[in-house]
């Protein structure tokens, strides 16, 4: 995939090992209930980045500014209480609400004046953010929340809960939480007549040569789907990618090799980085080219690091073991 600068340092931040995370006002542990309210009525939170949060009780003009708050909030408050959502919400391609914020009038990116301007009651931004434009809106008197990346299943179903905790809704945060295990669950039972010498290798394989390795949301997918991540204790850079030559993919000689189903800027672009591969003489003889193997993955899928992982997971689980569902 080819990003502008502006989208691959936010994609590539979905994919980092990291999770600081957020703790109440007054020291409480990680998902804890707010310190109190002042005397303005506003409820104090302490973000992921550690900075202290006023909001009302149940803020009704939010501004998502991340993926992550995109796809939770519509779920939790539904559209009419989003002012805007983050530019990428709109775009099939890395969005799973694309078809959801119709009624939302605004998709931006951190634009100051375009958000002072709609007068939200709380903004919520990346804590990779620009730190100019947040310190911008703070200085306006706008309550801006910053959210960090989660990377594994129990880290995602936290925050949910806590970014519930924020909008004043943690009985819908929690029914989300509930509902990704209820699936989980079931996959699991599903898996357990897979036994471990029988679970396939998975490689990913990006478009500029490397896979994701240890520690990163798609190791998380990969372990969860029932499957070994061929890269697994291969060093990984400050990306959590894995460079890899040709000569090494074929060392590795996975089961399954997963390509993108998208490439930024590029329309046909996964369809020709697939051709590419599959056709490649020096590899027609990796097992899952010769297995047909070989699949290419919905990059709101595989990039996710919302409650729609379990979506993810799902998805690899029935590549690797569609025998486990049946007949289609």
């Amino acid at each position: 995939m080819g990003f502008t600068a502006r989208f691959l340092f936010p994609l590539f931040c979905l994919l980092l090992a990291g999770n600081p995370g957020l703790r109440a006002a007054g020291g409480g542990e990680p998902g804890s209930a707010p310190a109190g309210t002042g005397d303005s009525g506003l409820i104090r939170f302490t973000d992921d980045a550690g900075n202290r949060v006023l909001v009302a009780p149940k803020p009704r003009r939010i501004v998502s500014l991340t993926m992550f708050t995109d796809e939770v909030l519509l779920e939790l408050v539904g559209p009419e209480r989003l002012a805007a959502v983050s530019l990428f919400a709109a775009d099939p391609a890395v969005s799973n609400v694309s078809g959801r914020i119709g009624s939302i009038a605004h998709r931006l990116d951190l634009q100051p004046e375009v958000i002072l301007s709609l007068r939200p009651d709380l903004v919520f931004v990346a804590n990779w953010s620009d730190a100019a434009a947040v310190r911008q809106l703070r200085d306006a008197g706008l309550p801006v929340y910053l959210t960090a990346t989660a990377f594994t299943v129990d880290q995602i179903e936290a925050r949910i809960r806590k970014t519930a905790l924020v909008v004043g809704e943690p009985a819908a945060g929690e029914r989300l939480a509930s509902g990704m295990n209820r699936r989980l669950a079931d996959l699991e039972r599903r898996l357990a007549g897979v036994p471990e010498s029988r679970r396939l290798t998975v490689l990913d394989y990006s478009s500029w040569g490397t896979a994701m390795g240890r520690g990163t949301s798609w190791d998380e997918v990969v372990k969860r789907a029932g499957l070994r991540n061929a890269a697994d204790g291969l060093p990984v850079d400050n990306w959590g990618q894995v460079p890899l030559s040709k000569e090494k993919l074929i060392e590795l000689d996975p089961d399954m090799l997963v390509l993108p189903g998208w490439v930024y800027g590029k329309p046909q672009g996964a369809e020709e980085f697939y051709r590419q591969v599959t056709s490649d003489p020096a590899l027609r003889g990796l097992k899952a080219v010769l297995s047909r193997r070989v699949i290419r993955m919905p990059e709101n899928l595989r990039a996710t690091t919302s409650q729609h992982i379990v979506e993810a997971i799902e998805f690899l689980a029935r590549a690797a073991y569609p025998e486990l569902w049946g007949p289609a």
